[in-house]
């Protein structure tokens, strides 16, 4: 029997075909694509072969398999064709063309692979889905309360201080021998935008949507302190042993030598970080805890401070503009939505979206549309566009 899949359910069950070769799929995720397979004959060929292909990989990097021309066939655009019958298993070698070949058949034709997504039919049209709303502008509020817009390509001198900003990235340098005092900096990233800084001690800082930082323009004294006022942050810390490195947030402080981690401080009250590598300690009020790479520390009013795995494509996912729903209520995934995409989205009222959940991933490069699809196929829910672009939950 062929499954009947969304555009959204291909990507996935292909990453967990991966992630299944390479063993480390979650319980959960295996109990799910062991049950597609057990449904469907086309999906466990397409899989055996993938399995195979890869096991002459030395890497397992299916992103540089994207990049060899070899698998051409399999990774570009492929039109629908008759998938092969011979039993997989009864092949005794194939040469990457012909494998590509036989994985872009079976997939087209059944559970499919998004690069196999038909491009060349467009979803129907939708009012005011064409093109998402134009990103507002990275804005710096100074020490002094002027307020700079970081766009575009541009040099600008404070004092001793020079700007180098672009609709990206702002890094900054101070003249030598230069006094620069005491002064504290909010950086400011809008909805549907992230950012990154490289901070005085070269600590890079990339900023999720709707983040605020608070940061000098020179680190003085014993420690260099900086305050995530609100948001995201992805932190690869400078080592300097001397200077240890320290992070407040609005309901706790961490405190680094050298390290890499995200620290999430969206929910009111609640703060998470998780570690990928490197060691940090964690303060909340009177609890301490010091946090080892592949756990995160969690900060909240109910638990208070505790720690735990986290999943490295749940809690990193923005940084490639991926957010990964499980289980989330339609309230807050409208939340992120507006967030992640700068549009407004709301819940009709009446509308047993209120009390509805979804499971599933949005790629914010990616039509809009694509998700909505998918939450419709799998919840139910229906959904349109107003006349002023507001994302309607009906």
């Amino acid at each position: 029997m062929k499954t009947q899949l969304t555009q959204q359910q291909k990507e996935y069950i292909w990453q967990l075909m991966y992630e299944k070769i390479a063993g480390i799929i979650r319980p959960k995720d295996l109990r799910y694509l062991e049950a597609q397979l057990s449904r469907d004959e086309d999906m466990r060929e397409a899989f055996n072969a993938l399995q195979y292909a890869l096991s002459e990989e030395e890497n397992m990097d299916l992103e540089r398999l994207q990049h060899d021309e070899d698998w051409g066939d399999l990774l570009g655009v492929i039109k629908p064709h008759p998938a092969t019958r011979t039993p997989f298993l009864a092949r005794t070698r194939f040469e990457k063309p012909a494998i590509a070949a036989m994985i872009a058949g079976l997939l087209v034709s059944s559970a499919g692979y998004y690069y196999f997504s038909q491009r060349n039919a467009p979803p129907p049209a939708t009012p005011a889905d064409a093109s998402l709303p134009a990103a507002q502008a990275v804005t710096l509020q100074l020490a002094d309360n002027r307020s700079i817009a970081l766009s575009g390509q541009q040099q600008t001198t404070i004092g001793k201080v020079q700007l180098y900003h672009t609709e990206q990235a702002l890094t900054f340098s101070v003249q030598e021998n230069a006094a620069v005092h005491g002064g504290q900096h909010i950086l400011s990233v809008p909805n549907a935008r992230n950012y990154k800084v490289t901070l005085a001690d070269s600590t890079e800082i990339w900023l999720n949507a709707a983040s605020r930082l608070q940061f000098p323009f020179r680190f003085n004294g014993n420690s260099r302190e900086i305050t995530l006022l609100s948001g995201e942050a992805y932190v690869k810390v400078a080592a300097n042993a001397s200077q240890p490195f320290i992070i407040h947030t609005p309901h706790s402080t961490v405190q680094v030598l050298g390290t890499e981690f995200n620290i999430n401080a969206y929910d009111p009250g609640v703060v998470k970080l998780a570690l990928v590598k490197g060691a940090v300690r964690v303060q909340s009020g009177a609890a301490n805890l010091v946090v080892k790479p592949g756990m995160e520390a969690v900060c909240t009013p109910e638990k208070g401070l505790y720690a735990q795995p986290f999943d490295a494509r749940e809690a990193l996912g923005w940084r490639t503009g991926k957010h990964f729903f499980e289980h989330t209520p339609m309230p807050e995934i409208c939340t992120i939505l507006t967030r992640m995409l700068g549009i407004a989205a709301v819940i009709d009222s009446g509308s047993s979206a209120s009390t509805r959940h979804f499971s599933g991933m949005i790629d914010k490069h990616k039509p809009v549309r694509e998700f909505m699809e998918d939450v419709k196929n799998t919840t139910g829910i229906d959904y349109y566009f107003d006349q002023q672009g507001v994302l309607h939950f009906r």
